[in-house]
């Protein structure tokens, strides 16, 4: 029993070490995510193990440093180093053309969404609020309602948008008030009326990538932060 007992503190050891050596070499990092901007692939509080020799490349998750105070802010601050790291989906890299049409992502004119779970808002009526059922709302995120008006808005993956799709009608709800849109592109140009639905087209420049959350209405990413430069991105989510 007392071997049994060192061997497995041998091993606790080692793996320990290994674990250690990895992160601070950043081979290997691990992180707790602690937002719902990734879901529905990655769910809020999910450990993620994020590798430093990958490479990044469209659909795959990065983990990078964010240059700004935090993600939405009254005026563009690239001197700002506040040292968080942030998970988002890789959706631009350098020389890619992207452009966003009534909430549906194209990256060199082909659609880049056309096969992810995201989470995307629907406008219903108040009577089919009433035909959701409530275990379908896991979150206060899965549902707001409107100021104007007090129309419901819900927030549904592919699967609940199937589940619902053929019993209420779903509206897809698009940001067009520039109120609403908060510090959308303002690091971009601030000429450019550009609503976190509807942008571009625009050409990401060399070193520099397009990031956006899979909950498309609830994510803080490259609409309001500003590209991702090659230097600040610490490593690729391996296992999502």
């Amino acid at each position: 029993m007392k071997k049994i007992g060192i061997g497995f503190l041998i091993i606790s050891g080692v793996i320990v070490l290994l674990l250690l050596t990895a992160r601070l070499t950043g081979i290997l990092l691990l992180y707790t995510v602690p937002t719902g901007s990734s879901e529905p692939t990655i769910k809020k509080g999910t450990l993620i193990f994020v590798s430093g020799i990958s490479k990044p490349a469209p659909y795959k998750f990065i983990a990078f440093k964010n240059p700004y105070q935090d993600s939405v802010l009254s005026s563009y601050q690239p001197d700002y180093t506040s040292g968080y790291s942030f998970i988002s989906r890789l959706c631009g890299a350098p020389g890619d053309f992207i452009e966003m049409k009534n909430g549906v992502l194209f990256v060199n004119n082909k659609n880049f969404d056309e096969f992810l779970d995201l989470k995307n808002q629907y406008k219903i009526s108040t009577n089919d609020f009433g035909l959701i059922e409530e275990a379908d709302f896991p979150s206060e995120e899965s549902y707001e309602f409107i100021q104007t008006g007090d129309s419901p808005i819900v927030t549904f993956d592919n699967a609940l948008y199937k589940k619902y799709s053929s019993k209420i009608k779903l509206k897809p709800y698009l940001i067009t008030d520039t109120n609403m849109s908060g510090d959308c592109f303002k690091w971009y140009n601030g000429s450019v009326k550009w609503m976190p639905d509807n942008f571009g087209p625009l050409i990401i420049p060399a070193n520099n990538y397009f990031v956006l959350g899979d909950n498309r209405h609830n994510a803080m990413d490259s609409r309001y932060t500003g590209f991702v430069e090659k230097e600040n991105i610490t490593g690729i989510v391996i296992n999502k």
